[in-house]
């Protein structure tokens, strides 16, 4: 099974977009690492913004085709270390550090583009040497140099105003900067891309109109394996369980759950290691949830639980960008469906429910009722399952997934 790398990246671009859209939610006051205060800043479709800057300024610099496509996925994900809180990770010198390091971490086992890390790394390095790492001058990777000019830039641009009306005012702030953040090179390669009114325009609509991102970006003919995707998934699974305090680890446990119940059954190893994929991004559409109600420690009010509830619908919506993987998307974004159609978002009945949603969402309940959480310790096994067989009792969920979970953990 091959799955195409381009509609990957762009699914969690859709992720990360949905994350900043949260992010925005949750932030109050905002200031950048040299005192400006940014509060009425957004960041909404940062990525595809920075992206496009990125590219555009990438051509001109005459960056080689195999350039191109890794500062084309580098940009998507630059600001994956900040993915929870991409505001505030952007106002302070501290934090700025902690998510380039915590990006150069969570990237450091990209199947494709080995460079990917150490240009997440230095994103925010100054040419004087006056960034967090201290990089200096032509050592700071040119991808990185070309992500931090972008980075300012969006940062710089009122998402209320028309781009007229800031374009002079931009391009002062960024040429200012020249010779102490940016290079000559980077800022003769900035005025040349900002002096056509096109680039202005198609930043000022890039956020409702894919096709601008889409015409300049490299096409990423390259397609990975089972194995490469769950790389990937891995990594997106880090951050899913990073978004609240309360989850540490549920992701990489509903997968293993997922994956010893598929096994016991007889699933051959493919389809194992789809529903391990499944159990990785089945909360991924809780990226586009604000902590606070996700970290709430008391009862949700009815918004906030219809809230909640919207975080399957997010993980379709992402999921299903790829479209090398149909079933896995459905396994993922079904396990809170019950078989009194009852569930949610699709109210699915029980003849709609596949064997492999059901088993999910058996893992997902057991995971969450025998892992620690701030106010409780997670409960014994036997606990948790009389809990899962009161539901099944209720007709929530399947009895048979619930007794396949309890034969596959008695054998390890």
């Amino acid at each position: 099974m091959y799955i195409s790398l381009e509609k990957t990246i762009r699914a969690m671009s859709i992720a990360l977009d949905l994350a900043e859209i949260s992010s925005s939610l949750d932030a109050s006051i905002l200031k950048s690492n040299n005192g400006e205060t940014y509060s009425e800043h957004t960041f909404l479709h940062h990525s595809k913004k920075v992206t496009y800057i990125s590219l555009e300024i990438g051509k001109v610099l005459n960056l080689t085709s195999s350039e191109l496509e890794e500062l084309y996925v580098t940009t998507l994900l630059h600001d994956i270390g900040a993915a929870n809180n991409v505001i505030c990770s952007h106002y302070a010198s501290e934090t700025v550090e902690a998510h380039c390091v915590l990006g150069a971490s969570i990237t450091s086992h990209f199947p494709i583009f080995s460079n990917i890390g150490d240009t997440i790394l230095y994103h925010h390095e100054n040419y004087n040497g006056t960034g967090p790492m201290k990089l200096k001058g032509d050592d700071i990777p040119i991808q990185s140099q070309i992500i931090h000019l972008a980075d300012l830039l969006e940062f710089s641009y009122d998402e209320k105003l028309p781009s007229f009306k800031q374009r002079d005012k931009i391009t002062d702030i960024i040429s200012s900067l020249e010779g102490s953040t940016f290079s000559s090179t980077l800022i003769s390669a900035f005025l040349k891309v900002s002096s056509k009114d096109i680039f202005w325009f198609n930043l000022e609509t890039i956020a409702s109109m894919d096709f601008i991102l889409d015409n300049i970006a490299p096409s990423l003919d390259i397609y990975i394996d089972l194995d490469q995707f769950e790389n990937i998934a891995v990594i997106f699974s880090r951050i899913i369980d990073s978004k609240s305090k309360f989850t540490a680890s549920h992701s990489i446990g509903i997968s293993e759950l997922a994956y010893k119940v598929s096994s016991f059954i007889g699933y051959d190893e493919e389809k194992c290691k789809k529903m391990r994929i499944a159990g990785l991004l089945h909360d991924i559409g809780k990226l586009a949830i604000p902590s606070s109600i996700l970290d709430k420690n008391d009862s949700l009010t009815k918004d906030e639980f219809a809230i909640i509830k919207s975080h399957v619908y997010y993980t379709k919506i992402i999921l299903d960008k790829i479209e090398d993987i149909p079933y896995i998307a459905d396994w993922a974004s079904n396990h809170h469906e019950k078989l009194n159609g009852n569930g949610y978002p699709r109210s699915l009945t029980a003849e709609e429910i596949s064997e492999e949603s059901r088993i999910i969402g058996v893992c997902d309940i057991y995971q969450a009722l025998t892992e620690d959480r701030p106010y409780r310790k997670g409960l014994d096994k036997g606990k948790a399952f009389s809990i899962l067989d009161g539901m099944v009792a209720d007709n929530f969920i399947c009895e048979k997934s619930v007794e396949l979970l309890k034969e596959a953990l008695n054998k390890q």
